[in-house]
């Protein structure tokens, strides 16, 4: 809740207008951390908020299915229909909520012996004497369980005597809950994007900044020579975009930079909004493409302009998003060094 109230330039604009329109907090109380997740699904399900991007897209939500064996089990995926619980806005969330849910209702996996050993497949598809109407008992118990119905579950469970059953479901509501497992904001990561780049716009007075190259030049000892370039898409980091350069000619850092950008101007990949370089002033001096380019100085976290220098705070938004893509690059160059090597 706290992530929603904070000053707006934190939030970002989706998130600044999303708290805009609040009206009242209102709060129901469950008894446990699974339900609430449950719960929260069934919400999201129903009520289709608007701004919640991840309930929108039709391939982010994870539904939970049974698949049609002779002893069906829950699988994951992204399809709604026929679905017996979601959507969930994680996969985590799901896999967790399985996971927990099968100490009080077992089913089996893909290595039902395994399972049942731990008391997680029980009864066991394997066991001759295991019947299709007891395993069976067990996935209707899920599915009551994926829908909320706790109560229910226990209160049966109770009335057949059957109180391992009961114990296990009574000590998964009481399991005391650690502060990473709650579910965040769904926006959060949106709009702290969203942060670095405005505070980046901002610092540069340069705009827009969808596409941001970072290059770097790394050699080991005795081995050849290797470029990286990094790229971030929307303040998001997009590996698939990453791309190595063997570097074949240059006796410092300075040519070897050139050579890299070089080959890269006579691509026909996007045009990048903002092109970052590894180094200070010499490097920053080599590139003089018609896109605005800044040099980040690695001790001292300086970021060159061709104007002027730029010190921005550790904590700044905007320069830890230059600090990733540059940690990145270094990172990718070294790997093809060490292939080389």
């Amino acid at each position: 809740m706290r992530s929603y109230f904070q000053p707006p330039i934190r939030l970002g604009s989706k998130t600044t207008q999303l708290v805009s329109h609040i009206a009242s907090v209102d709060y129901i109380e469950v008894a446990s951390e699974i339900e609430a997740l449950l719960l929260e699904s069934r919400l999201i399900k129903k009520f289709r908020p608007f701004y919640n991007i991840a309930s929108k897209d039709d391939t982010s939500p994870f539904y939970v299915h049974l698949t049609s064996s002779k002893f069906p089990k829950p699988v994951v995926n992204h399809l709604p229909n026929q679905a017996i619980a979601g959507p969930f806005l994680s996969g985590w969330t799901v896999r967790h909520i399985l996971k927990s849910l099968r100490r009080v209702a077992p089913y089996h996996t893909e290595s039902p012996c395994f399972y049942r050993h731990l008391g997680l497949c029980r009864p066991c598809p394997d066991d001759p004497q295991t019947t299709i109407a007891d395993y069976l008992k067990n996935i209707s118990r899920l599915k009551r369980m994926l829908r909320g119905q706790f109560k229910s579950v226990l209160h049966l469970a109770v009335k057949a005597q059957d109180f391992e059953t009961a114990t296990a479901l009574r000590d998964l509501l009481l399991r005391p809950v650690s502060p990473e497992e709650y579910v965040v904001n769904p926006n959060l990561l949106c709009d702290r994007r969203q942060e670095a780049l405005e505070s980046l716009h901002l610092a540069l007075n340069t705009w827009p900044l969808v596409r941001i190259e970072m290059y770097d030049i790394s050699q080991l000892a005795g081995s050849a020579v290797t470029g990286a370039m990094t790229v971030a898409v929307n303040g998001q980091l997009s590996p698939t975009n990453y791309r190595h350069f063997t570097i074949h000619s240059g006796r410092d850092d300075v040519a070897r930079l050139k050579e890299m950008l070089s080959r890269r101007l006579k691509t026909d990949w996007p045009t990048p909004d903002l092109i970052v370089v590894d180094g200070g002033k010499p490097q920053l001096s080599i590139v003089n493409w018609d896109i605005p380019t800044i040099a980040l100085a690695k001790k001292e976290e300086i970021i060159y302009t061709p104007s002027s220098a730029i010190k921005l705070p550790r904590s700044h938004p905007g320069l830890q998003l230059l600090q990733r893509l540059r940690d990145e690059a270094h990172r990718f160059a070294r790997r093809l060094a060490l292939h080389c090597h």
